[in-house]
């Protein structure tokens, strides 16, 4: 198992199933736990779902921590930006955060600017990536492209600016404007 073949939710959770469902594997250390099984976890039995997550939590420091423990080259985030990162995370003053950096307040701001331009961008590349990889909405897609799905509006009219906007039947707010 691969980081980059993990859905958003398997990143997100620090585990992936597999066998259908029947086990629980770590992303981070590929420990696993089958789902019908009883495990003995902090001096009780859990199922493996739970005894999964709490390996997660005292094996990796959650799910957060495990994620910033991955290189650079898998998570693609700076050293400056998992110190950021880990800052927020620790929900640390940007005052405290700057001194133990050894940077500005302002710099603190900048990175934390900067980060949820990132997750901006990532949301965006997301969903771009949905409408490649998803195969029924490429499906739709191609169905609507080779017209056989046909649309409940009547086709528009073309609007004239020469003739008068006659006829708008649009709350009065759009009566101003000529569509086009």
């Amino acid at each position: 198992m691969e980081i980059k073949e993990l859905t958003l939710s398997e990143l997100m959770e620090g585990y992936t199933s597999a066998d259908n469902g029947e086990k629980y594997i770590c992303v981070f250390c590929g420990k696993s736990f089958e789902k019908e099984m009883m495990y003995q976890s902090r001096g009780r039995y859990v199922t493996g779902k739970r005894a999964m997550e709490e390996h997660i939590i005292d094996e990796h420091g959650g799910v957060f921590r495990g994620l910033m423990s991955l290189d650079k080259q898998v998570s693609g985030l700076s050293e400056m930006q998992r110190e950021i990162l880990c800052g927020m995370y620790e929900e640390r003053d940007n005052k405290d955060l700057a001194e133990d950096l050894g940077i500005t307040v302002a710099t603190v701001r900048t990175h934390k600017f900067n980060i949820q331009r990132m997750k901006r961008e990532a949301k965006i590349l997301l969903a771009c990536l949905e409408q490649i990889e998803n195969d029924e909405i490429v499906s739709q897609r191609k169905r609507l492209e080779e017209g056989t799905l046909k649309s409940v509006f009547p086709p528009m009219r073309d609007m004239d600016e020469t003739k008068p906007n006659i006829g708008n039947s649009l709350h009065p707010f759009f009566t101003q404007f000529t569509l086009k």
